[in-house]
Parts: structure tokens; sequence; C-alpha cells
């Protein structure tokens, strides 16, 4: 017996071994295949092809800039919404060092991506928002974590084309504000961009929220009864595909759908699709029920209190109309509370395409989760304590205003070249409402630092009219 024993045991360590040989090997073969990618990737750039006549028209032909400048080629491709097409993408200024380049200059680095149309509404607009991915092969089969203009190695990225703002700002302040304050928020860089040979402007590469060393850092492994981190998006119904079927949509409290974001299509499982659905409806049913104020069983034991706080916050100083409705990201690590990424700010103070905004109300007061929560008295003194603490920091005037005069700097000369392409959307009436069109760059940066001054007079007379709200 114990000679048998013995024998399974010494089997057993057999097997361990080479299965961890294996793994180290699998892994080398990994990392040299990396290795062979980023020297192949860093080896020689492309020469690019301008769009002469395109660029001579629009007067921007021959310019310098401090800001990096990104070609993308798609050979003339489409670029839809649905299926991404394979391109080249090629940097000049990777290293975004503050000297001044020519778009005549031979890149720095040239890159197989795949990129598609991103956005909802801005869809719309002739000035694209795209979402590309990096990947080692020009088939697209390998996707590759690239340290994009010094944000963190990673696959996937947005850019964002302001059109809507016309002052190129609204997102990049949002987000760097955000960065001061939550654990996480989008890292953001402004560059100037080239589809096909043909400038596009001024864009601003964003990180999406995803999971990953440089963005979230999530456990990439859940459990074998589908206990998993995750990341869910709520957006309008139809969206996506799979929505959850979480208890405050059937119950009638919640309104749009949540999807899950991570894990990604094809590697969620049917149990983690089931954990994740039970998990938000477990905090749903707490939140909307009865002893939601405990604070050992009720709401508190679910989400991060201060993470939600400075979500409402940030969220009602930018008046975010679609802010806990729209493009709103929560995440949850695996025996974690439940969080909230701040997100899209280009409709913010008073930017809302479709109605003038009222400057004197609160935006979050009626939308998912929220309503429930500031019925919270203990929920409201965190907001009101955190909102006058921020206000001597972050969010003084001072700071917020000294942010955008930098921004205006650091652009510098690609605003303008920005408008001599799109300076058709100052005449086109995108703001529904007599007088809120602008005119300049000038008039919409003006018409911001107002918002912002008119909005604190609101809140700092106002914030604790949100005790109204309590039971």
């Amino acid at each position: 017996m114990r000679k048998a024993l013995i024998a399974v045991l010494a089997c057993s360590l057999i097997v361990v071994s080479a299965v961890g040989a294996l793994c180290l090997h699998n892994e080398w073969i990994r990392l040299g295949e990396n290795e062979r990618a980023r020297s192949k990737i860093t080896e020689k750039a492309d020469e690019i092809r301008l769009d002469r006549q395109f660029n001579e028209f629009y007067g921007v032909d021959d310019f310098e800039t401090d800001l990096p400048i990104l070609f993308i080629e798609t050979g003339n491709n489409a670029i839809s919404g649905d299926t991404p097409v394979m391109a080249r993408l090629s940097i000049l200024n990777a290293g975004n060092d503050g000297s001044l380049h020519s778009p005549e200059e031979q890149p720095d680095v040239s890159i197989d991506i795949s990129i598609k149309q991103r956005g909802a509404s801005s869809r719309r607009f002739d000035k694209r928002q795209y979402r590309i991915e990096f990947f080692t092969d020009a088939q697209g089969k390998n996707s590759y974590n690239y340290d994009f203009l010094q944000m963190g190695k990673a696959s996937e990225w947005v850019l964002n084309g302001p059109f809507l703002d016309k002052t190129l700002a609204r997102n990049y302040l949002a987000y760097q504000l955000g960065r001061e304050i939550m654990e996480w928020a989008p890292d953001c860089r402004y560059l100037e961009l080239f589809v096909d040979g043909q400038y596009q402007g001024v864009y601003l590469a964003v990180e999406p929220v995803t999971n990953g060393d440089t963005r979230l850092r999530l456990s990439k492994f859940g459990l074998l009864s589908g206990e998993a981190a995750y990341i869910v998006s709520r957006d309008r119904v139809n969206t996506d595909t799979k929505p959850l079927e979480n208890f405050g949509k059937t119950a009638g409290y919640t309104s749009n759908d949540l999807y899950v974001q991570y894990p990604g299509k094809n590697s969620l499982t049917d149990a983690e699709y089931r954990w994740i659905t039970e998990d938000v409806s477990r905090f749903e049913r707490v939140l909307y029920g009865s002893d939601f104020k405990d604070p050992l069983k009720g709401y508190a034991a679910y989400i991060d209190i201060d993470n939600f706080a400075d979500y409402f916050i940030i969220n009602e100083i930018f008046m975010n109309h679609d802010a806990s409705l729209l493009s709103t990201y929560a995440y949850k690590e695996l025996g974690g509370k439940l969080k909230l990424v701040i997100w899209d700010y280009n409709n913010a103070y008073d930017n809302y395409q479709w109605f003038r905004e009222d400057f004197e109300e609160f935006f979050l007061l009626h939308s998912p989760w929220f309503d429930r929560l500031l019925q919270d008295r203990a929920f409201v003194d965190r907001v009101v304590a955190r909102y006058y603490e921020l206000r001597e920091t972050t969010f003084s005037t001072e700071h917020m205003t000294e942010l955008l005069d930098s921004t205006t700097a650091l652009l510098g000369s690609a605003t303008d070249r920005n408008f001599r392409v799109w300076d058709f959307s100052f005449k086109i009436g995108l703001l529904a409402d007599p007088g809120r069109e602008l005119k300049s760059y000038e008039e919409a940066m003006a018409q911001l630092k107002e918002a912002i001054v008119q909005r604190f007079e609101f809140l700092d007379a106002h914030i604790t009219d949100l005790y109204e709200n309590c039971d």
C-alpha cells in the first residue's frame, strides 16, 4: 500500500513538473514572440503620403507642432462603426517630449491597428470618433500592448475628436480633475491626426474603461462558482447584446440596460454572467429595500461610498446630464465593493445638444441608484462634507480656470488648425434653443469659464438642499 502511494505521488510530481515546464516554455515562447514583435514594430517607420491638395485647401499643409502627430493609413477603406478595418498607425513625437515637429518628418514608429467608429449620438458628426486596437500583425490575430504616448502598455485606445465641444477641453478637464481625486480615471493626451493623408484636427487619445496592468487591474481569473471581477456599463436599450436581467431593471427601479464589458464576450462564461447578474441584483434589492440605510446590512456593504460620493460631486459640478444614465461604467474586484468610473463630458456645462440646461438643478437626483442613495442622510452627509473639502483644492474655481488656461497654451496653434477644417461647425446650429450658438473658440472658452462660475454659485449656496430629499 505504501509503495503504491509513493508511486502515485511520484507520478503526480512528474505530471506537475511537466505541466509547469510546459507553462514556462509557453510563457517563454510568448515573451519571445512579443519581443520579436516589438523589434519588428520599432525597426522602421512607414513613409507617409500626405494628401497635399486637401491639406493646402484648408491651409494645414505646412506647420510645426509640439503635440504628437498620428497618421492612420487605411488604404482608403471606409471606417464604419460595425466591423473594424485593419490599418497602419504611424506616430511622430511618440515620446511626447514637447519638441517641435512637422508632418513632413519621418515618424518614429509604425504599428498595425484595427480601427472602427465609436460613439452613439456623436457618430452623426462629421468629425469621427474612433476606437483602435494595436496588433503585432497585419491580419489582426495577435493584439499588442503598446505604451501609447507614454500612458502605459495596453492594446485598446479611444481617439476622441471634439466636435460639439468647441473648447476642445471638456473631456480633458474632467479626466484631469478626476485623476486628482478618484482611484482610477482615464489618462489622456492631445494629438493632431491625419487619416489617409488628410488632416483631421485635434484629437484626444483616451484610455477606455478596460481591465489591464495600467487600467483597472482587476483579477484576470474567476472562481468555479462563476464569481469574477467585472466591469458593467449602463447604456441605451439595444446598445449591445445580452443585457443583464438585473433586479433594478426587472422591478422597474432603473432605466436603460447594463452590459458586461469585462470579462469580454469571448471569455465570459454562462456561470459568470449569472453571477454578475445576481451580484448587481443583490445590491439593488438591498438599495431599494426597506433596510437600505442600515450601516451593516444596507447598501454600504455593497458599494464604495467615497467613490460614489466623488462620482456624484464631479458630475454635478460638470452638469453631466447623462451621468448614471448613459455611458456609465461600474466595476468590482473579487471580494471588493462596487465602484464607478467617470466618462464622457462632451455634453457638460450646458453643452447638451437637445435643450438648454438649468444651472440651478441637481442632475443625478432621479438617476439610477442615486435616486435612492440621496434619500439617506448619511450619504448626503458624505457628499456635502466632501464637496466643501474639494472646493478648497481640486474644484476651486482658480484651479479649474488655471487648468483651462494651461490647456489653451498646450494646444497652441493646433486650435487654429483644427478650426480651419471644422470652422463650419460654428455655423450649423448644433445646439437647440436660441442664443446658445458660439461663433469662435474664444467665445466657447469664455462660455465654459462663465458656466463654471455660475454652476458653483448655485452649488455653494444649495448643496445642502440635498437634505430635503432625505427620508
